[in-house]
């Protein structure tokens, strides 16, 4: 809007230097230049709403084209010194492209969508598109450049129209915020904001109903006191059902939560035949959404804890170095000065009965407990799974237990922890309680009670059919409290040395809360088993390999965090790949764990029998080990390396023609360990002189489970004539070989050639 004000200032300015020369000459006096004019023409302004955003192309429905030309003041199209600037006002209505560039294969500029771009035109000329988006409505498209002659701005408008269709309500979207609400008096949030949009059948927002409400919102069914408010058209109102109206398609009403809990269900309802429903609802469309309410009480627990930057190895220089002299830990999260702990984060996610977080604030304890621990049998001392607590008393049986002898015995101080959620219909009875005092072997005393296992709302006693361990922390130390957040999160962390990476422990989270049945307090508790991990990615390491098959062998299995730290305690497993044969580990067949676990150098050694396994080749094994845990793993191969090929007989004597004799040539293949090795392909070959044949003359075969193979034929031409009188006319040997280079000759003659008799 300042171009036509400095036009006007110029032109006054000409009028007074053209008045001071009087007498109608102009005095030598000159008029100001005037500035051109532009012209935007475009092949159309109305364009159909685009609601799926397709971008621009050649012949698209939703696009203009649009022409530009600037004139000079004497209406004579003239080139402009400086690019030209196209501008959109509403981009989510109709945005601008410019033409492709054929010098730029990478990208095709008519395919973009933007709000402004500069272009240098075409002796005064350009070409330009416009194209709907997902909203209609108008926008205004501004062309402006610096006019060459004056230096001015000067500009042209052209106002495009997105068009929709019929502004009435075809679709509505309802949404709280939070989806839940807590009780008055509980200390959380009561109230939700119900979040609607109305949208016509263009998927636009509906227009602004005036001086009406065109939307109703009302709880369906019993509301257990609580209430909606919203602003109508005739100022507030409240109650299960109130009327309100939209602002660009917008609405909102407030929920507020009543003293009932549980799920309660919100509708909204909007009239298409008139977008009002002040004056009632013809023909409804209704959106329902759900807001829980409940009291924030804590209910249950659950733990957990991240695997992805969970664990953290402390340094030296933690709190002694200023923080902006500690050298950054890089990738591996590996820091240059480790002392040797590590620390772990751990969460409980606390919830209510209906689902929700509890309040925030809410108070979480934490504990941990490591010993005594039998390596051998591979879990705690003292634990079994006959326990049975007394529901709102303190005692607690176990007719396996061990209370006064297993691990040394447990003893006031000490944690009991009931994982009564194994069990169907025990949760309430997950516990981790202080010992006070061990009664015998099979009883003993809590410090406090046990709830009273009434989820149903009356107690109920399942027996001595609770898992259980007792024990003590010395090993690790966890944070001891921890607040819930706005999500019901806690967190801890676990702390532990280097050198007790593997070991088991028992990890419990814990908070008060109320009984609802009998108003008294109870407590809440979430008990795992879980270990000390060490530091990702961990290492397997398995060895000797390859290790000799069809014996018994040993082979030391390892297993090591990424600072080489031992993982101790771990039971790990272990599967054969055998084409033929057998194999176990520790006396299990085939696939399965080791019989211990590893010690304190992280190795644990596993026993390897195999038997009937066939030979290497120089490209494959015979078998394959492999020890792994999860998806870490380590292999060992298995080989069987071939030391003889034996034959029997050695020595054929053939008997006189015209018979000859038939023979069966059995031949074995045997390893290092003069084991038979079964599968080993044999072939042969018979050579002979004179009048002598071996029929096959040649052979192949492989070796069978006892590591034979038999060569049967029929010798003969080898003497002739009778005895005493014998005479040789032939010959013969067949030779057997394996692929790995063995061999073995058996030998053919006649009888002739022995000399004397028997033969022999």
């Amino acid at each position: 809007m300042k171009f036509p004000f400095k036009t006007l200032g110029l032109l006054l300015a000409s009028l007074a230097v053209a008045s001071c020369g009087g007498g109608g000459g102009n005095g030598g006096a000159t008029s100001a230049p005037q500035p051109g004019s532009i012209t935007l023409t475009a092949t159309r302004t109305l364009l159909p709403l685009n609601p799926n955003n397709i971008l621009p192309y050649p012949g698209s429905p939703f696009m203009s084209e649009v022409s530009f030309t600037y004139r000079n003041n004497a209406g004579v199209i003239t080139a402009l010194t400086s690019d030209a600037t196209f501008t959109t006002s509403s981009p989510s209505t109709v945005s601008l492209s410019p033409p492709d560039d054929p010098s730029t294969d990478d990208i095709n500029e008519l395919a973009t969508r933007v709000v402004s771009f500069p272009a240098t035109t075409n002796n005064g000329s350009y070409v330009f598109f416009a194209t709907s988006y997902d909203v209609a409505g108008t926008s205004t498209v501004t062309a402006s450049a610096t006019d060459p002659a004056t230096g001015l701005t000067i500009s042209r408008t052209l106002t495009f129209t997105v068009q929709g269709t019929t502004p009435l309500p075809a679709a509505l979207d309802i949404a709280p915020s939070p989806t839940s609400v807590y009780i008055p008096g509980s200390g959380g949030s009561t109230n939700s904001v119900i979040n609607i949009q109305v949208r016509d059948g263009a998927n636009q927002p509906v227009p602004n109903p005036g001086s009406v409400d065109n939307v109703k919102v009302e709880i369906i069914g019993n509301a257990g006191g609580s209430i909606l408010s919203a602003t109508s058209a005739g100022g507030p109102n409240s109650g299960v059902s109130v009327l309100t109206s939209t602002i660009n398609g917008i609405a909102a009403a407030s929920f507020q939560a009543g003293t009932v809990q549980g799920p309660l269900q919100v509708r909204a309802t909007v009239d298409r035949s008139d977008n009002n429903v002040s004056n009632g609802i013809a023909d409804p469309i209704s959106a329902t959404t759900t807001v829980v309410v409940s009291d924030g009480k804590l209910f249950s627990l659950t733990l957990t804890s991240p695997i992805i930057n969970a664990l953290r190895v402390n340094r030296v220089s933690d709190g002694v170095v200023p923080p902006d002299e500690v050298v950054p830990v890089d990738d591996t999260g590996i820091p240059i000065d480790p002392d040797a702990t590590y620390s772990l984060t751990v969460s409980a996610l606390a919830k209510d009965r209906q689902g929700n977080p509890v309040v925030p604030g809410t108070v979480i304890r934490f504990g941990v407990v490591d010993e005594p621990f039998d390596v051998a049998a591979d879990f705690f001392s003292i634990s079994g799974s006959d326990g049975d607590a007394q529901e709102g008393g303190t005692l607690f049986t176990s007719q396996s237990g061990r209370f006064v002898t297993g691990g040394g015995g447990a003893g006031p101080g000490d944690v009991l922890a009931v994982f009564g959620k194994e069990v169907q219909g025990n949760s309430d009875l997950e516990s981790a309680l202080t010992v006070q005092q061990i009664n015998s072997q099979t009883s003993l005393r809590t410090s406090s009670n046990f709830n009273l296992n009434n989820t149903t709302g009356t107690t109920v006693n399942y027996g001595p059919v609770l898992p259980y361990v007792v024990a003590r922390a010395e090993h690790g130390n966890i944070t001891a409290t921890g607040v819930t957040n706005d999500i019901g999160r806690a967190s801890a962390t676990l702390n532990y040395t280097i050198s007790t990476l593997g070991y088991l422990n028992v990890i419990w989270a814990q908070g008060e809360s109320v009984d609802p049945v009998t108003g008294g307090a109870k407590r809440v508790s979430d008990v795992e088993i879980g270990s000390y991990p060490g530091l990702a990615p961990a290492t397997i390491v398995a060895s000797p390999s390859p290790i000799i098959g069809n014996s018994t062998q040993q082979v030391q299995v390892c297993l090591y965090d990424a600072m080489l730290a031992p993982l101790q305690r771990v039971r790990l497993g272990f599967a054969f790949q055998l084409s033929q044969g057998t194999g176990s580990v520790d006396g299990v067949s085939g696939s399965g764990y080791l019989g211990s676990s590893t010690g304190a150098n992280g190795c644990a050694i596993a026993n390897v029998v195999t038997s009937g396994l066939g030979a290497s080749t120089d490209s494959a094994p015979s078998g394959v080990l492999t020890f792994g845990l999860g998806d870490l793993t380590a292999s060992v191969d298995i080989i069987v390396n071939l030391a003889t090929l034996q034959v029997s007989p050695s020595y054929v004597l053939v008997a006189p023609d015209p018979g000859g004799s038939n023979f069966n040539i059995t031949i074995t293949a045997r390893d290092t360990g003069g084991n038979a090795v079964s599968g080993v392909a044999i072939s042969g070959a018979c050579t002979v002189q004179g009048t002598a044949s071996i029929t096959p003359a040649s052979f192949s075969g492989i070796t069978n489970g006892s590591g034979n193979t038999v060569h049967s034929g029929t010798a003969v031409g080898f003497t002739i004539g009778t005895p005493p009188a014998l005479t040789q006319t032939g010959s013969g040997q067949c030779i057997y070989t394996t692929q790995q280079g063995l061999s073995a000759t058996v030998r053919f003659s006649g009888s002739g050639e022995c000399g004397f008799s028997p033969c022999g």
